[in-house]
């Protein structure tokens, strides 16, 4: 009985031997398999790992360099907008000095006498025999005698029919304008005209209502303005 239980692994074996072997195999290639399948996923993640690293690296040495570009860019906006600004105050400065330089002398209107002079306190008129002020010279001078730009401008006005007669204003562009009263209507000028120094605007008339009857007889009303304002024609012409 003991020889027959000993027989029998043997026999066992000899019978499923191959089987045995087979499953061992299998089992074999299957841990086989499995460890390579774990360390190819092993090294798939840590390639990935690396990449999104790498991803974020360049993410941010991208950034980097935009901000840069746009540190640059706003650099050379402002200084494109300096220049725009120097060129600017460049050409402005010029023109600053030749409003500066235009000149301020005065060539008499008419060759005459002063009647009346400036005076910002009434006067009496035997015109009118009322009290007014007169902003301006009466220049005595017989009629017909031609009347002369002052300086050099533009004619801004021409009117015919003022209290003080015809009238012409010149604009000297310098803040200063000249006003011409008392004048023929048959003018050698006319509106928004470029006239010069010592040009012929027209002649002295008798066409002003508030001076034509004064004992002077006569005259040419000659007025300077300085912005708004009337001033004495003396801080600029001497008679």
């Amino acid at each position: 009985m003991n020889k027959n239980f000993i027989k029998r692994p043997f026999s066992f074996l000899k019978k499923e031997g191959f089987y045995i072997i087979l499953f061992i195999c299998l089992c074999v290639a299957a841990t086989a398999a499995y460890l390579t399948a774990k360390n190819t996923r092993n090294q798939a993640e840590q390639k990935n790992r690396a990449a999104i690293s790498q991803s974020q690296n360049k993410s941010k040495d991208t950034a980097k360099l935009e901000d840069k570009y746009d540190n640059a860019l706003q650099v050379k906006k402002s200084s494109k907008a300096e220049s725009r600004t120097n060129a600017n105050s460049q050409k402005q400065e010029p023109s600053k000095g030749v409003s500066n330089s235009v000149s301020t002398t005065f060539q008499k209107p008419v060759e005459g006498n002063i009647a009346r002079g400036f005076s910002t306190d009434p006067v009496y008129w035997d015109s009118t025999g009322t009290y007014r002020p007169n902003l301006g010279y009466d220049i005595q001078v017989p009629i017909g005698k031609p009347v002369f730009a002052a300086m050099t401008g533009r004619v801004e006005e021409v009117d015919t029919n003022t209290q003080d007669g015809v009238q012409v204003i010149i604009n000297h562009q310098n803040g200063l304008k000249t006003v011409y009263s008392n004048l023929d209507p048959n003018l050698k000028v006319s509106k928004g005209q470029n006239i010069s120094k010592g040009q012929v605007i027209g002649v002295v008339g008798n066409t002003s209502l508030r001076s034509g009857y004064e004992k002077y007889g006569d005259h040419l009303h000659f007025a300077v303005l300085k912005g708004n304002s009337f001033v004495d024609p003396g801080k600029y012409i001497k008679y």
